[in-house]
């Protein structure tokens, strides 16, 4: 993963961070059930777009490799692809 991809992530999940936060302040000040509800997908969401860029980079790699693939790894890999994309 280049330098300036590995920061991008770092500054989405510090974002991340900050929202959680702001969850946690909402929840404390008893901020309205959609207020809350919408800030959470708007989390969920940016920490997904995170786990896609991760995998994005695991794929590259597994292309870049150039060698043929045992079954064993496009499984792995297809493990990572359901986790990701679940819930």
């Amino acid at each position: 993963m280049e330098v300036n991809e590995k920061q991008a992530l770092v500054n989405r999940l510090k974002r991340a961070e900050g929202q959680v936060r702001g969850l946690e302040q909402m929840v404390e000040t008893e901020r309205s059930a959609k207020e809350i509800l919408t800030q959470l997908a708007a989390t969920r969401e940016a920490l997904k777009k995170v786990g896609l860029a991760i995998l994005e980079e695991e794929i590259r790699n597994f292309e870049a490799a150039g060698e043929k693939r045992d079954q064993a790894s496009v499984e792995a890999l297809m493990g990572l692809v359901r986790q990701i994309t679940k819930g």
